[in-house]
């Protein structure tokens, strides 16, 4: 189920692809309280409407837009961490038969989180520095 546009009318949320894994294991933590909030209540929305829409893409995102690292859309992270975010996201978008600019239901984003084997998931994340904190991939990867 593909549509352009949000059950109200409104545009689809967009976001990126990695933070389809970022979502599952967020438990409120974050680079800043701003980020942490709008991470919350992007989370929260997805998690309670399950025909929200959400187009997927491989750049700043609207999970993006509170990070302190990001300035006027672009990333200022040092080039290695640009390198395995980009890396993540088309891992993603592979491992889910997805193309940047996809749009699906939040309940198709979450089914296929779910349905990520332990050993894509490592893949995916990598040495990201969250790993630690996610409850996704511990959840995944560690029990």
């Amino acid at each position: 189920m593909v549509k352009n546009q949000d059950d109200d009318g409104s545009e689809p949320l967009r976001i990126r692809a990695h933070h389809i894994l970022c979502m599952q294991g967020f438990q409120g933590l974050g680079y800043s309280e701003e980020f942490t909030r709008n991470m919350t209540l992007i989370t929260e929305k997805i998690q309670k409407n399950p025909s929200f829409f959400i187009k997927i893409i491989i750049e700043a995102d609207s999970i993006c837009e509170y990070c302190p690292n990001l300035s006027d859309g672009v990333c200022n992270l040092e080039m290695d961490s640009l390198k395995l975010i980009s890396s993540m996201d088309s891992l993603v978008l592979k491992s889910l038969n997805l193309e940047s600019g996809s749009v699906i239901s939040s309940v198709q984003l979450k089914n296929l989180a779910r349905s990520l084997s332990p050993k894509k998931v490592q893949k995916i994340c990598g040495d990201c520095s969250w790993r630690e904190d996610c409850l996704y991939f511990q959840e995944k990867c560690l029990n």
